[in-house]
């Protein structure tokens, strides 16, 4: 028996200077101000004490790019593989507490470390565009204190990380693909050529987290993704046609008065449903297409675009409503090109205001 008891000591007392060597060997950072690194970006995470940041930030700041190695390698933090069995025979020693052994051997969880690597690297700004791969990894992580933290560096980076993020969107899924999206969003359009990439998400699950996660990063992006929006207009699948339907209202606004004269034709199909599509595709389809409003289509665009443009302002205008002080405006310049589509779409307006001033309660208006 005192055999075995002293062979159980024995092993505990190894066990305890095995832990001993690994936290006293553990690389926790350069020193700056007599602080370690490790130390530094805890005062970093969003869960941190206000007044303590600032300190962190010029320490950070100090260091600079002498940081990031020891930074990336935070990131990827993880426990040795004997720390865990060496606590289980280390918690079993008469006379130890439990809690004070987890405290003197985890200063800090291991996903405050990996958490404070990714708030080091956001500290360093400009700095830390060679460890945006680490950045982007830290999004997956199951643990929120790190994938949050890892949200914030990745928007303060800006449009650095687009490459990166489109490159892994194919790959990836659930959580990390829609917190990948969140960073896009609040790229805005700046990350535009990420949009086909969007779409393709959206056909694949559309009604999904990840799917309306990536229609409002596509709504958000201006005018120049409505080429890419456009292939979810002209999709064979209706939920799909309604999905890319609003996404034009978001992303164009200014032409609120040409999608509720539109809304309706979603729904009902047929020829008109066909020439109105063809005629926005002509529009806005073609890609790298940059027309910010339908007038500019008709004015600056080209013949295809001008005669699309002004039949989209046909199906718009309304007695005394801005499309059809449009069409006329057109009709005084005289310009020969789409003057059939122009013709066709004042000989509408024309219908439609006599009906009008027939009615009771018409508008009159002066057609010429």
């Amino acid at each position: 028996m005192k055999k075995r008891r002293s062979l159980k000591i024995g092993l505990a007392v190894l066990a305890v200077l095995a832990l001993l060597l690994i936290v006293t060997q553990r690389d926790r950072g350069p020193e700056v101000g007599g602080r370690p690194l490790e130390e530094w970006v805890q005062d970093l995470l969003v869960t941190a004490a206000p007044d303590r940041r600032a300190a962190a930030h010029a320490a950070v700041a100090k260091l600079g790019t002498n940081a990031l190695p020891w930074l990336q390698l935070s990131v990827r933090h993880t426990d040795t593989v004997w720390k865990q069995p060496l606590l289980g025979v280390v918690k079993k020693v008469p006379g130890i507490d439990r809690r004070d052994l987890l405290r003197w051997v985890n200063l800090y969880e291991r996903s405050e470390i990996r958490a404070g690597g990714v708030a080091g690297l956001a500290a360093l700004g400009q700095a830390a565009v060679p460890a945006i791969p680490d950045l982007v990894t830290a999004l997956g992580d199951s643990e929120q204190l790190v994938h949050n933290n890892a949200l914030a560096a990745l928007r303060r980076l800006g449009s650095l990380s687009l490459s990166e993020i489109t490159n892994r969107l194919g790959q990836a899924e659930g959580g990390y693909r829609t917190r990948m999206l969140h960073v896009l969003r609040n790229m805005k359009s700046d990350a535009v050529a990420a949009a086909p990439a969007l779409v393709k998400i959206i056909e694949a699950k559309p009604g999904s987290d990840e799917a309306n996660a990536a229609v409002a990063a596509l709504s958000a992006m201006g005018h120049r993704a409505v080429p890419a929006v456009m292939l979810l207009v002209a999709s064979e699948r209706y939920e799909l046609r309604v999905v890319g339907f609003d996404a034009l209202q978001r992303l164009m606004p200014a032409e609120h008065g040409l999608w509720e004269a539109l809304r309706g034709t979603f729904q009902l199909g047929g020829e008109r449903e066909a020439r109105i599509l063809a005629a926005l595709r002509d529009v806005w389809g073609e890609p790298g297409a940059d027309t910010p409003t339908l007038s500019a289509a008709v004015l600056r665009g080209t013949a295809k675009s001008r005669a699309a443009g002004i039949f989209l302002m046909g199906e718009a205008a309304r007695p005394g409503n801005a499309y059809a002080r449009k069409l006329r405006k057109l009709r005084d310049q005289k310009n020969e090109s789409g003057q059939a589509a122009l013709e066709a779409a004042l000989r509408k307006l024309k219908a439609a205001e006599a009906t009008a001033s027939g009615s009771p309660g018409g508008v009159k208006t002066s057609s010429d």
